[in-house]
């Protein structure tokens, strides 16, 4: 059986959203990170925050920044390496890993894709998000044998919601 669950999809379909509503429904505390932008700055940048499941953004959690329009962003591999790496490894002992979400900006970060990675080699089960795009790192999170890698679109959201619902249920909740 695929242990690990992987969401995919365009930008703004649902992904993390099933995600949040999966985890209430299955009657555990899981571990992992989760990643969330937080307000337009007043200079048009705006933050990505790295943060463990119950933590609010807060400076020292700042993974990346994204310029106004058309500007970048500027990644800091250290909080992905030190901060990820170590909710990843935190979450060895939680009955689910999740991982939302996996993507470019970790490009740099070589001990947190060495965790992650790892991590899939784990008893540990994973539920998480991974970007839609092609990387070396992103490949070999898809390529793992143990992983199962789920496509959300807008029009199949609601009944992707129920299967992962189900399955979780079925496998990772008490």
């Amino acid at each position: 059986m695929q242990s690990h669950i992987f969401l995919t999809g365009d930008i703004q379909v649902g992904k993390s959203t099933i995600i949040r509503n999966v985890i209430p429904e299955l009657g555990i505390t899981p571990g992992g990170f989760w990643t969330c932008w937080g307000d337009l700055l007043p200079d048009g940048s705006a933050d990505l925050f790295l943060l463990g499941m119950d933590e609010a953004p807060s400076s020292d959690r700042i993974a990346a920044r994204r310029f106004g329009s058309g500007r970048g962003i500027t990644a800091f591999p250290e909080i992905f390496d030190e901060v990820g790496s170590r909710l990843i490894a935190e979450a060895s002992s939680s009955p689910l890993i999740i991982m939302d979400e996996l993507g470019f900006i970790e490009k740099d970060a070589a001990t947190f894709r060495h965790a992650v990675l790892s991590a899939q080699n784990g008893s540990v089960p994973i539920l998480g998000v991974v970007r839609n795009m092609q990387t070396p790192f992103l490949d070999s999170v898809r390529s793992h044998p143990n992983l199962k890698v789920v496509i959300i679109t807008k029009e199949n959201r609601e009944e992707i919601f129920e299967q992962v619902l189900e399955v979780c249920k079925k496998n990772y909740s008490r």
